[in-house]
Formats: C-alpha cells, sequence, structure tokens
C-alpha cells in the first residue's frame, strides 16, 4: 500500500508539474503574441508619424517662405521712410504693404499625433528620445499659435487702424484675394505717411513681431527635421 501511494503521489506531482509548464508555456506564447503585437502596432505608428512630419515640413516652409516675404517688404518699406517718394515711384507700395500685412497661421497635419496622444498609444513608442520630441512638438505649437494671436492682435489694431485713415485700402487690396480692378476715387498721399515717425514705428513693430515669428518657426523646422530622421531610421530597423 504505501509503494502504491508513493507511485500515486509521485504520478500526481508530475501531472501538476506538466499542468504548470503548460500553463507558463501558453502564458509565454501569449505574452510573445502581445509584444509581436505591440511591435507591428508601434511599426504602424513610426510610419504614420513619418509621413505626417514630411507633410509638416512642407507646410511650415511655406509658412516661413511668407513671412520672409513680409519681413523683406517691411525692410523695404523701412528704407523709403524719409525719402522723396517721387524716387521711389518704380516701388510699388500699395503692393509692399500689402506683403508686409500678409501672414497665415501655421496649421500643421496633426491628426495622427492626436489619434496617439488620446488613444493612450504614446507608450507604444519604445524609443524614449521620440517621445520626447512628441510631447516637445505639442508645446512648440502651442507657444506658435499664442504668439500668432498676439501679431494678430497687432495688425488688427495696430497696424490696418493706421493705413485706414491715411491711405487706401482698396488700392492695398488690389493684391488681395479681393483683385479690384479699379482704384479707389480717393487718393493716397503716401508723402504723409512716409515722413512720420509713426509710420516708422509701425513698421519696425511689425518687424519685431515677424522676427519673433520667424525665430519660433525655425526652432519648429529644426525639431521636424529631426523627428523626421528619428522615425525614418526607426522604420529601417
Amino acid at each position: 500500500m504505501e509503494n502504491k501511494t508513493g507511485k500515486y503521489f509521485k504520478y500526481a506531482i508530475g501531472e501538476i508539474v506538466l499542468v504548470v509548464i503548460g500553463i507558463l508555456i501558453a502564458l509565454g506564447i501569449n505574452n510573445w503574441n502581445e509584444v509581436r503585437k505591440e511591435t507591428i502596432k508601434e511599426s504602424q505608428i513610426i510610419t504614420n508619424l513619418h509621413k505626417e512630419f514630411v507633410q509638416n515640413k512642407q507646410i511650415i516652409e511655406s509658412i516661413k517662405d511668407g513671412i520672409k516675404l513680409s519681413s523683406n517688404s517691411c525692410h523695404t518699406l523701412m528704407n523709403l521712410l524719409n525719402e522723396d517718394v517721387l524716387e521711389a515711384s518704380t516701388q510699388n507700395i500699395d503692393s509692399l504693404i500689402y506683403l508686409s500685412l500678409e501672414h497665415k497661421p501655421f496649421i500643421p497635419s496633426n491628426s495622427v499625433f492626436s489619434e496617439i496622444i488620446e488613444a493612450g498609444n504614446i507608450n507604444l513608442i519604445t524609443e524614449e528620445s521620440l517621445k520626447q520630441k512628441l510631447f516637445k512638438w505639442s508645446t512648440e505649437i502651442e507657444n506658435i499659435q499664442a504668439r500668432y494671436l498676439v501679431f494678430e492682435k497687432w495688425i488688427e489694431d495696430g497696424y490696418l487702424p493706421y493705413l485706414s485713415k491715411n491711405i487706401s485700402l482698396k488700392n492695398i487690396d488690389k493684391y488681395s484675394p479681393m483683385a479690384w480692378e479699379k482704384k479707389s476715387k480717393f487718393e493716397s498721399d503716401y508723402n504723409v505717411i512716409f515722413k512720420e515717425r509713426e509710420f516708422e514705428n509701425i513698421i519696425d513693430n511689425t518687424l519685431y513681431h515677424q522676427s519673433l515669428m520667424i525665430q519660433l518657426y525655425d526652432n519648429v523646422d529644426s525639431l521636424i527635421n529631426e523627428i523626421i530622421i528619428q522615425t525614418n531610421t526607426m522604420n529601417k530597423k
């Protein structure tokens, strides 16, 4: 009886060990499958991020070109101040003023990034440095949007009211989407504004705002380049 009991006990222990090994193998396979799924999901996220930031690269370059053109127009206007306007007759002053006012908001492609954050999938990205860059991206966009609103307020409350009191906005809007064919019936005496310190101060302040915007755009452009390079490298692994 003792021998039989010992045999049964060993058999039971063996069965338990086999069951435990089976459970551990099943858990290991399940964990492996989960890791594999997360790896595939991470790869898709990285691919989509790369495409999105390549698109953002194109958007930021267009925005930068526009604000630099606006800034160049301001510099040209600044050089004409307190000069004989007749000497500047070859310059299209209405066009220069329009360009000095022109500014567009930076509206990035952000659907992939927003989905990652909202779905809580940011932790699927294994590269900690890339996650830090993405968090920085969010902060930089907020900084740009805040600075843009300040710039927009200056244009609306500072620059445009001065122009509307002194020259025709219709002539300036010939170069806008309105594209007036006929000039205003009211005269615009540019000799007045080009001899005023107030107009110099307005152009100077506009250049100040533009310089701050350009600096922010350059920072974001550098960050976009870093993200494009890193996501491209991770996709090749």
